[in-house]
């Protein structure tokens, strides 16, 4: 049985596999802008409402998240499209690969707040729709995720083999 020192040693690898797969259709686009805030961040939405480089930054930072990989991080630092607090985003994110959670702290410490929120919300929502498709099921936990072939195979010999006796 292998030693692993940390838990990014033992789940790592299932981070960046996941990570990988992901993939979205454009009605996921459409599907994810129809999310709205939490109530309870209503502040959040009247700062993006008066901020008049909201839709730059926006962009800007999105672009960052798929340039660097970190949906799935993103998705998983959030409750139901609400980013956890920082101790809460820490376990989940512990086993988290470092070369994308050093990422991922370059953005929860640089991207304004009320961006912050409306880019988690998005990415929760496209990660979770992409996941419902490819696996019928919304949740992952690198816990309980299974590690799929790298490669489908593209053709397979046949089991069986049929001997022609008309001849």
């Amino acid at each position: 049985m292998a030693q692993y020192t940390s838990p990014q040693e033992q789940y790592g690898h299932l981070w960046l596999a996941e990570a990988a797969r992901f993939g979205y259709d454009e009605d996921d686009q459409d599907t994810a802008a129809c999310a709205e805030l939490a109530e309870e961040l209503e502040y959040l939405e009247i700062m993006a409402l008066n901020d008049d480089l909201f839709d730059d930054n926006y962009a800007e930072w999105e672009t960052y998240i798929y340039d660097n990989d970190l949906p799935l991080a993103l998705e998983q630092s959030c409750y139901q499209g609400v980013l956890l607090p920082a101790d809460q985003r820490a376990l989940r994110l512990a086993s988290c690969e470092e070369k994308m959670l050093s990422k991922l702290r370059w953005f929860f410490e640089l991207c304004p707040v009320h961006v912050k929120a409306y880019l988690a919300l998005n990415f929760y929502t496209l990660v979770r729709l992409d996941r419902a498709r490819r696996t019928g099921d919304a949740d992952w936990k690198p816990s309980t995720a299974i590690a799929e072939p790298e490669e489908s195979v593209f053709f397979r010999p046949n089991l069986l083999q049929f001997r022609n006796y008309g001849r």
